[in-house]
């Protein structure tokens, strides 16, 4: 599975670490994209499950969302977003899985929050 990983990650455009344009970025930032492609990986690549638990991230929507104060730059934020920004997709849909206090919620649950109108994708702005 690392070994696929690093090849998937080798051959995308956005993810591969390893391209000269990415070579100002910082570990955190580097962090941040490895851990977008892994949902895309487990996710789209692999059909296997990930797992959120929504506990903390509910009341902090407004944060992640305007990618603002400590939970909108969070690592766990960005892989938020990358899942709102592909919540239409039957795959992330089937394969991500959130929960709250134990018990499974659905999507609609997560992304319908006050909050979340006030995101708008990089490549939308």
């Amino acid at each position: 599975r690392g070994i696929s990983f690093r090849d998937f990650l080798s051959q995308h455009p956005r993810y591969n670490i390893t391209d000269s344009k990415f070579s100002d970025l910082s570990n955190e930032d580097l962090w941040m994209k490895t851990s977008k492609a892994g949902l895309e990986f487990q996710t789209k690549l692999r059909d296997r499950t990930v797992i959120f638990l929504a506990d903390c991230l509910v009341d902090t929507v407004s944060e992640i969302a305007a990618k603002k104060g400590k939970y909108g730059n969070a690592i766990t934020a960005h892989e938020l977003r990358w899942i709102y920004r592909n919540r239409n997709d039957d795959q992330v849909k089937n394969n991500v899985k959130f929960f709250l206090k134990g018990q499974a919620i659905s999507h609609e649950d997560v992304f319908t929050k006050p909050g979340w109108e006030q995101y708008t994708p990089k490549n939308k702005k």
